[in-house]
């Protein structure tokens, strides 16, 4: 993991909180950190097999990373923003040092949420923790995950 600082344009900040965190899309990525990402709730419906952020007014934890605007790119292809199925949106995060922030974050379409029949009354309890939890290097590294 890269520890560097960067206030460099070149880099962008991403919060990950469902597969980018469970597949590993923040190893090697600069200021990797633990953040809240506010007005949002994850959820993960049942018949999914990754989460969704929703707007709320709710709160929940993730990761944090910086990428290049080429890791942008191949970001919004594994996110499916070509074919509409989710968009990256910028949003209100607190990081750790308790200095508010922002990142981009990807959110499901209005297509996706009426298609997939997504709402908070999804998962009322972040079923995707128990996914994170699954992965022991994650709760090593990042264990304000969980808080």
């Amino acid at each position: 993991m890269k520890n560097n600082d960067t206030s460099d344009s070149n880099f962008i900040s991403v919060i990950g909180y469902g597969t980018f965190i469970t597949l590993g899309h923040w190893k090697n990525k600069f200021n990797v950190e633990v953040c809240t990402v506010n007005n949002f709730t994850r959820i993960f419906p049942r018949n999914s097999w990754f989460p969704y952020a929703l707007k709320s007014s709710g709160s929940f934890k993730a990761l944090k990373f910086d990428v290049t605007k080429e890791e942008i790119k191949v970001l919004d292809k594994i996110e499916g923003v070509n074919i509409g199925l989710f968009k990256r949106v910028i949003v209100d995060i607190l990081l750790k040092s308790s200095r508010s922030s922002s990142a981009f974050m990807y959110v499901p379409t209005e297509e996706t949420l009426v298609s997939q029949k997504l709402s908070l009354e999804s998962d009322k309890i972040d079923r995707w923790k128990e996914e994170i939890k699954k992965r022991p290097e994650i709760v090593r590294k990042f264990p304000d995950l969980f808080m």
